[in-house]
């Protein structure tokens, strides 16, 4: 059974200076959460225990002023987001990332790149960065997960692109952000908070 990597709710709030924000933060810095105790939990436990937070690396790609969009099919692994549009390529980090029990900055790094290499083919330098955190207590998804927003940047559009075989995504192209707040309600809440933090 899957092990997913989850830190205490609690233990966050030490490093957020109290309850979790709604919406996006730029800090606590992503080095300092990963130093936090934390756990590997089963998924489907994970999944109803709102007292730990799933931490879930999320990348958003961004070309000149447009970000790379898709939608969520039917044969996606969370099944609460089916059909949402987003612009973020993400994924839960478990066990096997960590390379000697614990979650080191390197570990991370490894299961974010291949989180990515699952959904994405991607050719030539991307430049990432970490920017911020999404919290969204107001669904039971949110309640979960924390999600740690990375911004991939690119220099043309061809060099991304969706993985054939891979999670059912469909691609909608490079969007700009006035389009995308255009059509927010199609769009999955982190998507649109992550966009917040994108276009800062």
């Amino acid at each position: 059974m899957e092990q997913v990597f989850c830190i205490a709710r609690t233990d966050l709030e030490r490093v957020f200076s109290g309850p979790l924000p709604a919406g996006v933060a730029a800090e606590p810095p992503l080095e300092t959460v990963l130093s936090l105790p934390h756990h590997f939990l089963a998924r489907d436990v994970a999944e109803q225990n709102s007292a730990y937070k799933q931490i879930i690396p999320y990348q958003v790609f961004r070309c000149g002023e447009r970000f790379f969009a898709f939608r969520r099919g039917g044969g996606v692994g969370e099944q609460r987001l089916s059909g949402c549009c987003s612009l973020g390529i993400g994924g839960h980090l478990n066990h096997a990332d960590a390379g000697h029990g614990s979650m080191e900055k390197d570990d991370y790094e490894q299961g974010l790149l291949r989180e990515r290499d699952e959904e994405l083919i991607c050719q030539g330098t991307i430049h990432s960065r970490f920017i911020g955190w999404i919290n969204d207590d107001s669904d039971s998804v949110g309640r979960v997960h924390l999600g740690a927003v990375h911004l991939c940047r690119v220099q043309n559009e061809g060099q991304v692109r969706l993985r054939p075989g891979g999670e059912d995504l469909q691609g909608l192209g490079w969007l700009r952000a006035g389009d995308i707040r255009a059509r927010e309600d199609q769009f999955e809440p982190w998507s649109r908070l992550a966009l917040e933090l994108a276009t800062r």
